[in-house]
């Protein structure tokens, strides 16, 4: 059977309650924006000529590569060159459906939440194929026909999951993954996580990492491909959306995130992702419930 390619498109919320899982093959891409997703994303790499940004660090793949990317990394693909059609299989899973195929001795969120995780894994051969057939045997589930299709993709998910931490937890490897990246730009980044719950300024960066305004701007931009002002902005509405799935009342949230007021944070959240905090709420509460 010839294998299906899916059409691509700019969506970056899940309709499925459990996963959604995608074969894309592109000559033409519009420019991809840094992002996050309320869901876990796997992404096999396949071809072309793509470099990864996340979270500060490049990452030049190779074909058979995996990304693991979780809730709260900023990601986007920057497309050196079509000469090469971009060729990859991308994986979306709902946390909470992780988490209940998960046990109390097997935490499957590992490979994804881990501390010690590495977002851009380069397996062996063998490896790499046996996550293809794995992922392909979810894609062929779009037009299965037969009973059990409700256990089917429970027990595909399982064995594709399982690999995957393995993988992870047990990685003893120091493959030749070229990654650009600076300490400086590492350092940044972690003072932002640490300090997301607070006002953050470029001049209090400058004083904290004894650069010019100018210099810090220019090479956090380098790095990062975009402005210390967005990723701080970024990086509190994902704080906001935790804080928002948790119950925390909206009305005391943009504070908990480091909003100065709740009109800011209103507006920042509506132009990032299109809908209210409310709105927001009420749909991620919907596509819990159908699960």
């Amino acid at each position: 059977m010839k294998k299906k390619i899916h059409d691509f498109f700019t969506r970056k919320h899940m309709i499925s309650s459990d996963y959604e899982i995608f074969h894309f093959l592109n000559t033409d891409l519009p420019f991809q924006y840094l992002h996050n997703h309320d869901f876990y994303e796997l992404y096999l790499y396949l071809s072309g000529d793509v470099t990864y940004l996340i979270e500060g660090k490049s990452y030049n793949l190779k074909s058979g590569d995996i990304i693991l990317i979780n809730t709260n990394e900023l990601h986007r693909a920057v497309i050196n060159s079509m000469k090469a059609p971009y060729e990859r299989i991308v994986l979306w899973i709902n946390k909470s459906f992780l988490h209940e195929l998960s046990t109390t001795e097997t935490d499957l969120t590992q490979c994804f939440e881990n501390i010690e995780k590495k977002n851009v894994l380069r397996p062996d051969f063998q490896i790499q194929q046996n996550i293809r057939a794995q992922l392909s045997k979810l894609l062929d589930l779009e037009n299965y026909k037969g009973i059990g299709k409700d256990l089917l993709y429970k027990a595909y998910m399982l064995e594709l999951i399982i690999q995957l931490n393995n993988l992870v937890l047990n990685d003893k490897s120091d493959l030749d993954i070229e990654i650009t990246k600076s300490n400086l730009i590492d350092g940044i980044v972690e003072y932002i996580n640490n300090h997301i719950n607070e006002e953050i300024t470029i001049d209090e960066l400058s004083k904290e990492f004894y650069l010019s305004k100018f210099h810090l701007a220019r090479e956090f931009k380098k790095y990062t491909g975009t402005s210390i002002h967005r990723y701080c902005m970024q990086k509190k509405l994902i704080a906001a959306k935790e804080l928002i799935l948790n119950h925390h009342p909206i009305n005391v949230v943009y504070k908990q995130s480091g909003f100065g007021d709740y009109t800011n944070f209103f507006r920042a959240f509506k132009n990032e992702y299109g809908i209210s905090p409310k709105q927001f709420y009420k749909l991620m509460v919907k596509s819990d419930s159908e699960i």
